[in-house]
């Protein structure tokens, strides 16, 4: 080893000491000792300097294993320098040798003071060790240091004994070998590279493990070639080093280490690969699989600002229609399993694509940090107390877990996160009569509605009782008992119906139901079942994600021994605890040179090892799905089970690329050609939502030309023809939808439901949309039961958007579709299109049920065009009700031209003032390849308003009339779309031409009349009045104002451009009084909504209206004086008047007159409202601070 020492002060302090000692006559054995690469070495090295120095004479040897067959082989290297000595040799007689090869040393050493140097005594033969220890004990009395090296490291397989062990303490002198601290081994990269960044040094510190050897090495291999940057980067793998001298000092490390050691270091290197990076991931409350952020997704630039992003987006309370059941997240803690159904067998049974449908979101309670959660919005009265850290609820808790509606309406109660209930106990849950509880393992606990508790076993399906699970290492069911599925899917509808698993068709042989039913671990006392593990804890510790006994196994060591040796290792250095308390190696290089030359089979059978361990263990799915994504095909039932589990648990966490890794892997065990149908609609379901539109169409291709049963060929039409219409191949997507509605001749209902997806997705095309509505208008006309309730919701939705119905009669015709029998691959359009005339129709409350609602019904892992549309609904609801936060906290989604939601997110950057970062957003689109659709239509408006705010109104034009083009060439007459003739209007003013503009707003106002909702009437007739002028727009103005203020749903973002208008006008008629009026009510309205753009306009018509101060300081937090926000704050956080008035030193009567201030500035009621309030308030300030 090169370099200098480090740390190593007291060592050489003892060894000087030592030194004059033995000068003066007294001599002593000292033994250093350390584990491999510590140094030792180098500290013998500098000890033999400094004795010569001094005058000692040296003789040293350095022991080697080719040695240990030879008597006395050591000694005899030992004194072989000696000419005197060279011609002794042992004899037969060993203590003869011995005391021989003593009297020649005592002869030598009474010439002089002399230095023995043994290193690596742990390698010499045992007669020289022997007569090693002998002469520690007699060196007392002679000027002799003997110093020695011995390696003490801790290995799988035990070391022999030390050769200190049958000494005395008071005979030697034992001084052990820390490893580097990183300030020194910082001080070592610094030294080498003077120009290291502090991040570069901490990584190399990282890469040297606290190992002076391994650091040596790795500064060697960074300084022997030159860089381009004068830095080089540290690596992550073995070949970017040049000469190699780091992985030459991993494999020295492991050859002295022995077989066994080497066998568990590189086992442990195998089973890393499959860890998730930075440790075991913690999941919060349930999120929404269909509307959660891709993996590796970049938070758009607009959407930073945004308060609390994943809350808006995700933890929206749901209100599930009665007769449909929900099902909750299944926790962190549940093998994914737990979230389907039962399976009838792993090679394509009747239930092998059953999938719990995710219909409940969370709500704030489901994350709360007392540990309680209760139903909310109706879902039912339950609640539930969760176990922290994997304990379980003590007797009496009410509840085992979150709540969701069960099949018919009732609540069950889920044991997550460690709350485990008790059959029949009071933490069994409560609820509702008809309650049924369920520990998470997936078996059902009776409930307070279930006719009683059931002593020894469970009640099941039909009120019979499962046995209890007798003691062992496995939860079995009771034989030929039925099971019920551990989450209730929607009654009717399930789009994958399982059939009831009974013993007789165990797919786990020898593994009874270990994976069906998630963590199967044995029973710790009586009546008690297991809480899941907590990824927390030391290592080695049970939880620890990959425990001892799973390394062990897989290295097929002493699981005792495993947990020794990590122990050491991470105090060496060599190892560190991630943040789950998982022990890995210190730096990603460090293991790719532990894994150096491991042939690829070992490693294979490594993982597939320890994916069965883990698997009788009852890890989570994922862990073990990890491990066999690195293993080649079991072809046993259970892989495949725990794959296709691990997709469900990575589709809902939001992570389609695990979720296509997992599904390739599946693909590759044994299938019947039904299952790999189905297997391979997934995988491209799942391509195309991690942006590989190929590769998903390849897929899905594929699958359409396996056998399958109808239902399951139309799932992969619909899913194919989407692909196909979202790549723009929208005539290839129709060929593919009429090829397979001409095969089901024998199910009228999936061909309805195919020709509903044809309407659907013809909107992408204009000439194939003219095509298909045609034929669905004059079939709905004559025979409207051929189309179906979705089709003839498509047809409402055509009338409307026509201006041939209102919005009262367009609700009417959706009430009763939606209250008819639809069959359940259809409901998902029923649902869109209902969701969507709700919306235009301004019943936004009935919108977003129908949204929340059909989203929740989507199979997770199949692209279908309602959840584009669904989200897209959701996008309008948010932007009706003046929603800009949240409008620019929504994920666009990957798309290659622009969305609806990408106009919705312009217009609001727009609105809140950020009109630079609208330019940006709008520069990232090139509509000369972009696709010919209704989106870019919408995109086109966006882009009109912009440039309208810019002071481009005749770009606006180009943009508004163009819009206007492609919407009538589509028959979407109605302003409910596209208001884009009022918009036309204002452009005309701006640019001087009244006249048309007065045309263009007196026919919007008459289509508006038609679809006759306040905001589309208001907002033609506040442009209208402006077209007009004089008293009769006064008087028009007046009536939009009325009519948007009176209107029941939220128009204030058509109602401030109204108020705007009528102030100009008041202000022009003289009337400057009214004006201000007005004008600040505008301002007040747009500065709640966080509209910038309007509140600034509204302050500068005020000043020509001659009102004098600022129209920000009105309402609003930032309306609020210093000391209103301090109180205000103080009362959010829960304080009483008194404590505010205490702690301030104010009176209490000041305290209350403040408070009454700031609800009226924040337009609120109740103290309650406080804290929503100022979040809200703050989320406003960030874009109005960064605009």
């Amino acid at each position: 080893m090169t370099g200098p020492l480090r740390e190593r002060d007291d060592a050489h302090a003892l060894l000087a000491a030592e030194v004059e000692r033995a000068r003066a006559g007294s001599g002593r054995l000292v033994l250093l000792r350390g584990a491999s690469g510590t140094g030792r070495t180098a500290v013998l090295e500098t000890a033999v300097r400094h004795a010569a120095g001094r005058g000692l004479r040296v003789l040293r040897v350095r022991c080697s294993p080719e040695d240990t067959e030879v008597p006395f082989s050591t000694v005899l290297h030992l004194l072989g320098p000696v000419p005197e000595f060279t011609d002794a040799a042992p004899g037969d007689d060993d203590r003869g040798s011995a005391a021989r090869l003593w009297r020649l040393l005592r002869s030598y050493a009474a010439e002089g003071p002399l230095l023995m140097a043994v290193d690596d005594v742990h390698l010499a033969d045992e007669p020289s060790r022997r007569w090693l220890t002998e002469a520690a004990r007699r060196v007392d009395r002679l000027p002799l240091l003997l110093v020695a090296t011995e390696r003490s490291q801790y290995d799988v397989e035990p070391s022999p004994a030390g050769l200190t062990q049958a000494l005395s303490p008071s005979l030697v002198r034992t001084h052990t070998l820390a490893p580097l601290s990183d300030a020194a081994a910082a001080g070592l990269v610094r030294a080498a590279f003077p120009g290291a960044s502090p991040r570069w040094t901490a990584d190399a510190v990282r890469a040297g493990a606290g190992s002076p050897l391994l650091l040596h090495a790795l500064l060697d291999d960074l300084g022997g070639t030159r860089h381009p940057d004068g830095l080089p980067r540290v690596p992550e793998t073995s070949a970017e080093l040049y000469p190699g001298s780091y992985p030459a000092a991993v494999s020295w490390w492991l050859n002295n280490a022995g077989p066994a050691t080497a066998d568990v270091a590189r086992s442990l290197a195998a089973l890393e690969e499959a860890w998730p990076p930075g440790g075991t991931p913690r999941r919060a409350g349930p999120r929404h699989a269909l509307d959660h952020p891709p993996a590796g997704h970049v938070e758009p630039e607009h959407a930073r600002p945004a308060e609390d992003t994943d809350a808006a987006r995700h933890l929206r309370p749901v209100r599930p229609e009665p007769r449909r059941a929900a099902c909750a997240d299944p926790g962190p803690s549940l093998t994914a399993r737990d979230w389907q159904g039962t399976d009838t067998d792993a090679s394509g049974g009747p239930g092998e694509w059953a999938w719990g449908p995710y219909a409940a979101r969370s709500t704030d309670a489901d994350t709360d940090p007392g540990g309680t959660r209760s139903g909310a919005d109706g879902l039912g009265a339950g609640t539930g107390a969760r176990g922290a850290g994997g304990d379980r609820p003590e007797s009496g808790t009410p509840g085992a877990g979150p709540v969701s509606l069960g099949a018919a309406g009732g609540v069950r109660s889920h044991g997550v996160g460690g709350a485990w209930p008790e059959a029949g106990g009071p933490g069994a849950g409560t609820g509702t009569p008809g309650t049924n509880s369920r520990a998470a393992g997936g078996l059902r606990v009776p409930g307070p509605g279930d006719g009683g508790p059931v002593r020894d076993g469970f009640r099941g399906p039909g009120g019979a009782v499962v046995a209890r699970p007798a003691p062992g290492p496995y939860v079995r069911l009771g034989h030929g008992a039925a099971v019920e599925p551990p989450y209730a899917l929607h009654d009717g509808d399930d789009p994958y119906p399982e059939a009831p698993h009974t013993v007789g068709d165990d797919p786990y042989p020898g593994h009874p139901h270990a994976a069906r039913h998630g963590r199967t671990e044995p029973r710790r006392a009586a009546g008690r079942w297991r809480a899941p593990s907590s990824p927390e804890g030391p290592v080695g510790a049970a939880g620890a994600g990959d425990p001892v006994d799973v390394l062990a196994e897989a290295a097929g060591a002493d699981p005792a021994r495993v947990a020794g040796w990590l122990a050491a290792m991470t105090r060496l250095g060599l190892l560190r605890p991630d943040a789950g308390g998982r022990p890995r190696y210190a730096h990603p290089l460090l293991r790719d040179a532990v894994l150096t030359g491991w042939p690829r089979p070992r490693r294979e059978a490594v993982h597939r090892a320890a994916a069965e361990a883990m698997l009788r263990r009852g890890d989570r799915v994922e862990a073990v799905a990890r491990h066999l994504l690195r293993a080649p095909a079991v072809g046993e039932p259970w892989a495949l089970r725990v794959l296709r589990d691990a997709v469900t648990v990575a589709v809902h966490d939001g992570r389609p690329d695990d979720a296509v890794s997992y599904l390739r892997r599946a693909l590759d065990e044994r299938l019947t050609d039904d299952l790999r149908q189905r297997l391979l609609t997934e995988l491209g379901s799942l391509e195309y939502a991690s942006a590989d539109t190929p590769a998903a169409i390849a897929r899905l291709a594929e699958a359409q030309h396996l056998p399958a049963e109808p239902r399951n060929r139309v799932r992969t039409a619909v899913a194919l023809g989407t692909a196909l219409a979202g790549r723009g191949e929208i005539r290839t997507a129709m060929e593919v939808l009429r090829r397979t509605e001409g095969r089901l001749s024998g199910h009228p209902g999936l061909a309805r439901t195919v020709q509903t997806a044809t309407a659907m997705l013809s909107d992408e095309d204009l000439a194939t949309r003219q095509e298909v509505y045609r034929w669905l208008s004059e079939t709905g006309r004559h025979s409207p039961e051929l189309v179906g309730t979705a089709g003839q919701a498509l047809l409402v939705r055509y009338a409307a958007t026509a201006a041939l119905i209102s919005a009262e009669e367009a609700m009417t015709r959706v009430r009763d579709l939606l209250a008819q029998p639809t069959d359940p691959l259809a409901e998902p359009f029923l649902l869109g299109t209902a969701a969507a005339v709700a919306q235009w129709a301004d019943e936004l409350d009935e919108a977003d049920r129908l949204v929340e609602r059909g989203l929740a019904g989507q199979h997770p892992a199949l692209l279908h065009p309602m959840q584009h549309a669904m989200l897209n609904t959701r996008a309008d609801i948010a932007a009706a009700r003046g929603d800009l936060t949240g409008l620019l906290a929504t994920d666009p989604g990957r798309a290659t031209g622009p969305t609806n939601r990408d106009a919705l997110a312009l217009t609001a950057l727009v609105h809140t003032g950020r009109v630079d970062e609208a330019l940006r957003y709008a520069d990232r689109f090139d509509l000369r390849e972009v696709p010919e659709n209704w989106e870019l239509n919408r995109y086109l408006y966006a882009r009109g308003v912009l440039r309208a705010a810019t002071g481009d109104p005749a770009g606006a034009l180009h943009d508004f009339l163009e819009c206007g083009r492609r919407q009538s060439a589509r028959e979407v007459i109605s302003p409910v779309v596209t208001p884009w003739r009022t918009a036309v209007a204002e452009c005309r003013l701006a640019l001087g031409g009244g006249r048309e503009a007065l045309a263009l707003a007196t026919e919007e106002l008459r289509l508006a009349r038609v679809w006759n909702t306040p905001r589309t009437v208001g907002r033609a007739l506040s442009v209208l009045g402006t077209a007009t002028g004089g008293r009769r727009g006064l008087e028009l103005a007046e009536e939009a104002v009325r009519t948007l203020r009176d209107a029941p749903a939220d128009t204030d973002m058509e109602l401030i451009p109204a108020l705007l208008a009528q102030g100009r006008q008041l202000i022009a008629a003289g009337e400057r009084g009214r004006a201000r009026t007005r004008l600040r009510e505008a301002a007040e309205l747009a500065e709640r909504k966080g509209a910038l753009r309007w509140l600034t306009l509204a302050g500068q018509a005020l000043r020509e209206g001659g009102a004098r101060g600022s129209v920000a300081s009105h309402t609003g937090a930032g309306s609020l004086t210093g000391s209103e926000r301090r109180i205000a704050e103080l009362a959010a956080d829960g304080r009483t008047n008194t404590e505010i008035a205490d702690l301030l030193h104010l009176a209490r009567r000041t305290v209350e007159t403040h408070l009454t201030s700031t609800y009226r500035k924040l337009r609120i009621r109740r103290r309650t409202e406080l804290p929503s309030a100022l979040d809200r308030e703050r989320g406003r300030e960030l874009p109005r601070a960064q605009g």
